[in-house]
């Protein structure tokens, strides 16, 4: 994918039906098509907000996740968590639920790490002196922030999924996602991790019916959450423009 100067794209709060990890979860339950999908989102994730963990809720305007610019990354552990709690996907044993949610926060924290430095540093609306996204420099940036956290995933994931060589649960489908839209934006990302390059081939080859999905046209276009280039061109405020981050 050539990555191009910023477009102003639609960030409007998460509709389900347009979601690429909504599809490809929604395929592996064997809901397939369109017409089948959609009834799906409008019957049961309605309110998909419910299953939002209780981490990731704002109680208030200081609790906030700044970082989460777009809000992309919190309505969407809210939606695979939604559709996990449908679907049979949520694991039952409390240590390996746990395992999921120490990946969730992780996977928030990378995601958030990317589009700040895509949109806030390496693009930088708030600044006079930036107006053409740099997309080597925010990759170098981005990898050197990117390793200590992939260390991490990789600690978790038993190999090749979370949970071992067994049916891939929710945060399986996230952690998919999550780093296949970052080796668009970095792809070298996964080159020091094999672990993670063997959990992406892993799930792409999956025997069940997420196999349709892949072998789709919807999946081979377009990120899963959040595209590789900048997308959000409102200002911050001045009390929330960060010189780095962490």
């Amino acid at each position: 994918m050539t990555l191009l100067n910023p477009e102003k794209v639609e960030t409007g709060p998460l509709d389900p039906i347009k979601s690429k990890v909504v599809k490809m979860m929604l395929t592996s339950r064997m809901q397939i098509g369109e017409e089948h999908q959609k009834i799906a989102c409008d019957r049961k994730l309605s309110n998909y907000m419910d299953h939002c963990p209780d981490w990731l809720k704002a109680k208030d305007d200081t609790s906030k996740n700044w970082m989460d610019l777009d809000n992309k990354m919190t309505e969407t552990i809210a939606v695979v968590r939604a559709i996990g709690a449908e679907w049979f996907l949520i694991p039952d044993d409390p240590e390996q639920f746990k395992k999921c949610e120490e990946i969730e926060k992780i996977l928030f924290s990378i995601m958030n790490t990317m589009v700040y430095l895509i949109n806030k540093i390496c693009f930088a609306p708030n600044s006079t002196e930036c107006n053409n996204f740099d997309v080597e420099y925010a990759r170098t940036r981005f990898t050197a922030k990117f390793g200590p956290k992939a260390k991490a995933l990789e600690e978790l994931v038993t190999g090749p999924f979370i949970m071992g060589d067994t049916l891939p649960v929710h945060a399986d489908y996230l952690l998919y996602a999550c780093l296949y839209d970052i080796t668009v934006f970095c792809p070298t990302a996964l080159e020091n991790h094999p672990k993670l390059s063997t959990f992406m081939e892993k799930f792409w080859s999956y025997p069940s019916p997420i196999r349709r999905w892949f072998k789709s046209n919807e999946s081979k276009t377009g990120e899963y959450i959040r595209p590789p280039t900048p997308h959000i061109m409102e200002l911050l405020p001045e009390d929330q423009i960060q010189g780095d981050i962490h």
